[in-house]
């Protein structure tokens, strides 16, 4: 019998998990293959929102404007570059990025079961 409180519902809200990727919002910390992942905030941010909508495309502008607000006056291509960094951080450990999918000219996809080509 374990010591350990039971997580109570909004705990486990707090908690997203694809595979080999962890995100936990409360601690504010991401691990792959039970490692940390050290990312930016707007890294963190982004991976949270794709995470949340997983399996679903997010258009590039939703992306924008969750992590940018509405009155960015920015490059709209900040959200590919972005996404390029989280893959590289994700790709540190053994090819955990397979899971961010682009959807050429619309978003990106969190893919929860990514198929692999070998």
């Amino acid at each position: 019998m374990s010591d350990a409180p039971a997580r109570t519902e909004s705990e486990q809200d707090e908690r997203l998990r694809a595979g080999d990727v962890m995100l936990d919002r409360a601690a504010h910390l991401v691990t792959v293959h039970g490692r940390p992942l050290v990312l930016a905030l707007q890294e963190f941010r982004l991976l949270d929102l794709l995470m949340t909508s997983a399996d679903h495309v997010v258009p590039s502008s939703v992306i924008l404007e969750n992590l940018w607000g509405r009155d960015f006056a920015g490059d709209p291509g900040t959200v590919a570059v972005h996404v390029l960094r989280l893959r590289r951080k994700l790709d540190r450990w053994q090819g955990a990025s397979r899971h961010l999918r682009t959807v050429r000219g619309i978003g990106y996809v969190f893919d929860t079961d990514p198929i692999t080509l070998d």
